[in-house]
């Protein structure tokens, strides 16, 4: 199994709201996560942690700016330090704490948003932060978010207690029930704050249609609202009802206890300090479970339990109106009435998730965030390897001697495509297969690269396909990390993966500097190095895959039209925006890697990203074409920003050196410091080059009205 993912998660508060609740129930059942926890606010949280061997800290956040700031500088020193692989923001206030911390450390950041507080922030977090998780369809809408995706709060997994043992648990927590059990219940389970309306619960047992319920409320103080138990106990009191409320505190597993009632409560209500509906409604999710009918106001929950055109599993009440709330007692003193809607609850809920399978989507998002998709998992799907070749005698016992050792699982399997070989490929390719089954020798003379995996992908076994190059080394792992990543509970149809470039020479290295980013730089993205890829488009894109390293399913292929036959070049990019127009997801899988050699001349070098530009024009793909036209019209400017005055070489020679930042970095990173001097002419080859290789595949393609094609490679598979 791929080590699991390390996730550092920041609560909002210590309290055990539904928010701390939903984090616990997944964490509890997933193995994929290893998890460290910072709590912006003392209470409980902190020894459900430690129970689950979760090392904590606590750093008491204020609700001012300069307290956020001071929390998320602290942060910044820990997450530098320790180096998780993601980082979840459980909350708003946490999103706040997390999001300038995580970018400013290069580290990814998912935001878990529970409830509709704060929407004046929404955008703003959605900029800091890299994915967003939703308890809540319309929480993920009013994330602005566009990347959220729905975590629900999972259904409670196990067997509730039967209603009479229900009972007696309440009792043995201090509900004063009468002799024989037979007293009509009304409970609910939420923290003592004034929005979720126990006051309304309260008030309506003196209203017509209370006078026989008794009221059970679950739950304790929050550390916002000290005094709501006194301020609650004594309007029970003023009321005359106070021995009729009964407060147990806060009760492990609560859910358990909800078949002991005849009806739960869910009044959330708009205050001063918390003027938001609800945000999920877990109780009522718990409620319909049980089959116990719900008493709630309009919003969310409502939406669930009084559902348009359909019998409804409740009863909606305006909020803050005891009145009503006497009146819906009044309908479900009728045990007739409360077995129909417990009836429809039960049927709406039973096919709602469960804890494994929140926590699977939580860890697929969380993975895929850290560009890690498949950490803590072992794939078993067979997976066809496709790799095409054309003369090349020199590396291909390497590359089947790489891949070999990685065909685990039943069904793996090799399939070399022969372009015509002139130099002995494919027969060193048959040597191998007379050994190893596994491997199969597809012959089809003068095919391109395209064609060739087109017809690879035709002959494979498996829906499963990945593929790489000849001239490629595929670490140890890189087979079983493309496995991983379409294990996920819902895999993408495109897995990218990722490569480093060996070079020997300054120039070389130079070239590798300025040519190709590296898989540090998806995972562990610095505030730089995001800034300078959306200027520069110099990153690594799930959309636009390599053929170096990548995997897909077949019906993507199918879907996307195979790779495109025409393109000698750039195929596997047109290849990639294909899937993802055709409605797949892409994702980047940064630790399936493999290494290739740059060219080792500069003419060759040259050479190579011409034809990568003609392919790009080629293909008149706008994103492909327009960055290598756009840079050739920035050299152009720069050139006349020389001779124009001081003034403008000084803005010329500024936005060069941000442009060469990236590469100059990476030098230094890699102590290539021979190649520092070189990292200019570099770039301007590799742009200039490709800028023209674009121009000339664009004319090309529109004197053929966009029908040209192309013979085979010669240089080869890149």
């Amino acid at each position: 199994m791929n080590r699991p993912l390390r996730v550092t998660v920041v609560t909002t508060a210590g309290i055990l709201g539904g928010a701390e609740l939903w984090l616990l129930s997944l964490l509890d059942a997933t193995d994929r996560l290893d998890v460290d926890a910072v709590m912006l606010g003392k209470g409980p949280l902190d020894e459900q942690f430690r129970r689950r061997g979760v090392p904590c800290v606590t750093r008491p956040t204020g609700r001012t700016g300069a307290a956020v700031a001071a929390s998320a500088v602290s942060l910044a020193r820990r997450l530098r330090a320790s180096r998780p692989d993601v980082v979840l923001a459980n909350g708003i206030k946490a999103a706040c704490v997390c999001g300038p911390a995580a970018w400013l450390t290069g580290v990814r950041c998912v935001w878990a948003k529970h409830d509709y507080s704060h929407p004046r922030l929404m955008k703003l977090l959605a900029t800091l932060t890299d994915d967003c998780v939703a308890t809540a369809e319309g929480l993920a809408l009013a994330s602005r978010h566009p990347r959220a995706v729905l975590v629900p709060f999972p259904a409670p997994e196990g067997t509730a207690l039967p209603r009479e043992a229900a009972r007696e648990e309440l009792v043995r927590h201090g509900v004063r029930l009468g002799n024989g059990h037979d007293e009509p219940l009304l409970l609910t389970v939420s923290r003592l704050v004034a929005n979720k309306g126990v006051d309304d619960a309260i008030e309506a047992l003196a209203k017509p249609g209370g006078e026989p319920w008794r009221l059970a409320v679950v739950g304790g103080e929050a550390p916002t609202e000290p005094g709501e138990h006194s301020r609650l106990s004594q309007l029970a009191a003023d009321l005359g009802v106070g021995d009729r409320v009964d407060f147990t505190g806060w009760i492990q597993d609560a859910w358990r206890i909800i078949p002991g009632a005849d009806a739960a409560a869910v009044l959330t209500k708009p205050t001063p300090a918390e003027p938001y509906p609800e945000g999920f409604g877990a109780v009522a999710l718990e409620a319909m479970r049980s089959a116990v009918p719900v008493i709630t106001t309009p919003g969310p929950v409502a939406d669930r339990v009084t559902q348009p055109g359909a019998v409804h599993a409740g009863i909606a009440v305006p909020p803050g109106d005891s009145t009503e709330v006497g009146l819906a007692l009044r309908r479900l003193a009728d045990r007739d009435t409360r077995l129909a809607m417990g009836s429809v609850g039960h049927r709406l809920t039973a096919s709602h998730p469960g804890p494994a399978e929140c926590a699977g989507r939580l860890a697929q998002v969380l993975s895929e965030a850290a560009r890690l998709p498949g950490a803590g998992m072992t794939g078993t799907a067979p997976v066809s390897v496709v790799t095409t070749v054309l003369n090349e005698a020199d590396v291909i016992d390497r590359l089947l001697g790489l891949l070999v050792p990685q065909l685990v699982a039943d069904g793996d399997e090799i399939v070399v495509v022969d372009g015509g070989s002139t130099d002995g490929t494919a027969d060193r390719v048959e040597a191998w297969a007379s050994k190893d089954a596994r491997i199969r020798l597809l012959r089809l003379p003068g095919s391109g690269r395209s064609a060739g995996r087109n017809a690879g992908v035709q002959a494979a076994g498996n829906p499963l396909i990945a593929c790489t190059d000849a001239g490629c080394y595929p670490d140890p792992d890189w087979l079983a990390q493309l496995r991983a990543a379409a294990a996920e509970p819902v895999p993408a149809d495109l897995i990218t993966g990722v490569y480093r470039v060996d070079g020997h020479g300054a120039l070389a290295q130079a070239m590798s500097a300025v040519g190709y980013p590296v898989p540090e730089e998806a995972r562990h993205p610095g505030p730089w190095t995001r800034v300078y890829c959306r200027l520069f488009g110099r990153g690594l894109d799930a959309t636009m895959p390599t053929g170096r390293s990548v995997a897909f399913s077949r019906a993507a292929w199918q879907d996307a039209g195979g790779f495109p036959e025409h393109l000698r070049t750039a195929e596997d990019v047109l290849f990639g925006r294909a899937v993802v127009g055709a409605d797949h997801r892409a994702v980047l899988a940064s630790s399936a890697e493999v290494r290739w050699e740059q060219r080792p001349t500069l003419r060759q070098t040259a050479a190579m990203y011409f034809r990568y530009g003609e392919g790009g024009g080629r293909s008149a793909n706008p994103r492909v074409v327009g960055r290598d036209m756009a840079r050739a019209f920035a050299y152009a400017i720069a050139l006349a920003a020389v001779v124009t005055g001081p003034r403008a070489r000084s803005v010329a020679t500024t936005a060069f050196a941000a442009y060469l930042s990236m590469p100059l970095t990476r030098a230094v990173r890699r102590r290539h410091w021979a190649a520092l001097p070189f990292v200019p002419f570099a770039a301007a080859v590799r742009d200039l080059a490709k800028a023209a290789g674009a121009g000339r595949g664009l004319v090309c393609w529109m004197r053929s009205d966009g029908a040209a094609a192309d013979g085979p490679d010669a240089d080869g598979p890149r």
